[in-house]
């Protein structure tokens, strides 16, 4: 008998027909590269509780209960509804007591967040390092930084600009340039971000990236 006549013959050319993988094959296929992402996005997420990398404020183990941890993530830390998140309550802020439902990953306590816990003012918003450019604090970034929305005079005196400047590089100038530089700053971030899909949890602050970064367009050689 031929070798080759179990061999299925397509358009008479003697080519072996393709095995097509069954619908089991593909969900299988796709569940082990769904969890494949799943692994390379946790595996770079940072724990804004413990400050280690490969899990999230949600489902960290060192926050005590697990249950009890998810609940105080997905809180409306003013009034305590689970609907809403913090910047969209409508409920009248008490100075007194802002934040009657946060409750801090750092030292465990009620009443306020990490960012303005007492033991964690080396790091507040920044826990890579950092700081609000403008007034060098850790509670707030340098966009919601109080001293943008201040007049010159107010800013020169806080920022402390140096008093040995030329007469052409006066407060107005010196705070102008650093204000421009922020914003220049902010819209570079802004486009990086929308190029590479990044979303920002709500509650966790955690920043996950979804797209894809367009390849690098290949350096232009000039011959003379």
């Amino acid at each position: 008998m031929d070798s080759t006549s179990n061999v299925k013959v397509v358009n008479g050319k003697g080519k072996q027909k393709k095995k097509f993988k069954t619908r089991d094959d593909r969900l299988s296929s796709s569940e082990k590269r769904r969890q494949k992402r799943v692994s390379e996005k946790q595996a770079t997420t940072t724990c804004f509780a413990c400050r280690e990398k490969g899990h999230s404020a949600r489902n960290c183990p060192k926050t005590g209960d697990g249950d009890q941890s998810k609940k105080v993530v997905g809180m409306c830390y003013r009034c305590g509804s689970t609907r809403h998140t913090l910047s969209r309550c409508k409920k009248p802020e008490d100075l007194s007591n802002p934040l009657p439902f946060a409750s801090c990953f750092v030292c465990n306590g009620k009443g306020h967040l990490a960012s303005a816990c007492p033991q964690n003012r080396d790091k507040g918003v920044y826990p890579n390092g950092g700081c609000c450019k403008l007034c060098g604090e850790t509670t707030h970034l340098a966009k919601d930084c109080d001293l943008r929305k201040k007049d010159t005079n107010i800013l020169a005196r806080v920022i402390g600009i140096d008093d040995n400047v030329g007469a052409d590089e006066d407060d107005f100038h010196i705070i102008g340039r650093r204000k421009h530089q922020l914003d220049k700053d902010e819209r570079r971030m802004e486009k990086s971000q929308r190029l590479k899909d990044v979303k920002v949890g709500a509650q966790s602050g955690i920043i996950k990236s979804f797209g894809k970064v367009p390849a690098s367009l290949p350096k232009k050689v000039v011959y003379f």
